[in-house]
């Protein structure tokens, strides 16, 4: 029920018409705060699972969550639908088990499988067996505004072996996450990964496993005839693997439940992405190779779109209309982001 008519409903109750305007105006003053958004940030044990967790909250309810330490392969961020529901894939179960398809892929995540330099080469893609680095959150900067969470974490990249003065530390990285809901219709969570090499590094492998990616919940892995992708520039073609000079954003359509989302990942053209990966499954992004010599930034910036969407009126496949629509809507929101970059 929208503020104005709890004040309405609260007059009424209270008989308040015979009373003094100055009775009225104090009647809506004591409905108003109900219509601000009260943002949190709050550092937490993963319920979900093994490791901590830093909630994202709107009146008291999750919007975001991320995911580390103990347990973890990785830091990654998970999303929550209308109901509280996951519509990222956890990956572990609450024993710590794998759990689903691909279960390495989660949230929204970073990473490359062949992460190379004079500590060796180390896969911080899969995590969690030989010859692995690993992730250390040191320390976290979080705040909060009328509008927005921000989860800021600092984490170093660390090798398995150590360098002459003692160092294991490959990459040193400030990972932000600006969560709002604009409008209150869908999530939009800003993402910046600002890497600093602490050595001559060079990040690669493969598209599938490298880069910024969204891997939705490991329901829609049993559902992937349900799924569907558009992209821009549209007229790029390709099976898993679109290659263009000017990736803008990407959207899947996917079910959980008996609901029906929509993630969009959007692309700041400074990135210098040359691929997309997709699959039908849930999980996609860009693929970023990239060679750093030590002192040297590598920052990275993109936008994330995740809400709630009417039913494909063609079930599973949307209508011409609303393929349309959705693309209009996605457009619409890359150019505001690009725009917030200047």
């Amino acid at each position: 029920m929208i503020p104005i008519v709890r004040a309405l409903i609260l007059i009424r109750e209270m008989k308040l018409k015979t009373l003094t305007p100055l009775a009225v105006a104090l009647a809506f003053l004591a409905i108003a705060p109900l219509a601000k958004a009260d943002w949190k940030v709050v550092e937490k044990t993963n319920p979900l699972g093994p490791g901590s967790a830093v909630d994202v909250l709107q009146d008291g309810k999750p919007v975001a969550r991320l995911v580390h330490g103990e347990g973890q392969i990785k830091p990654y961020l998970h999303v929550f639908g209308t109901d509280g529901e996951l519509v990222t894939n956890p990956g572990l179960d609450k024993e710590g088990k794998g759990a689903g398809l691909f279960n390495h892929h989660r949230g929204i995540f970073i990473g490359w499988n062949q992460v190379s330099s004079d500590l060796g080469n180390y896969d911080m893609w899969h995590r969690g067996g030989p010859g692995q680095g690993r992730y250390d959150i040191v320390k976290f900067e979080n705040s909060t505004t009328k509008n927005s969470g921000s989860i800021v974490a600092h984490i170093k990249w660390r090798a398995t072996k150590k360098d002459a003065s003692g160092s294991d530390v490959i990459i040193t990285e400030r990972r932000t996450f600006r969560v709002s809901r604009p409008g209150g219709k869908h999530t939009q969570i800003d993402s910046s990964f600002e890497l600093k090499a602490e050595r001559d590094v060079s990040l690669g492998g493969d598209l599938q496993h490298a880069g910024v990616h969204f891997r939705a919940h490991t329901e829609v892995a049993k559902r992937n005839k349900e799924t569907s992708y558009l992209w821009e520039p549209s007229e790029a073609k390709g099976g898993g693997r679109v290659i263009h000079d000017n990736h803008q954003w990407v959207r899947l359509l996917f079910p959980i439940g008996k609901r029906w989302y929509t993630a969009q990942e959007m692309n700041s053209p400074k990135n210098g992405v040359k691929e997309l990966s997709w699959r039908d499954y849930g999980r996609f992004g860009y693929f970023l190779p990239k060679s750093i010599k030590k002192g040297e930034p590598f920052n990275l910036n993109f936008r994330f779109a995740i809400e709630e969407v009417d039913a494909p009126a063609n079930a599973p496949k949307q209508s011409e209309a609303q393929i349309k629509k959705s693309q209009k809507k996605c457009v619409r929101r890359y150019e505001a982001f690009v725009k917030s970059l200047d």
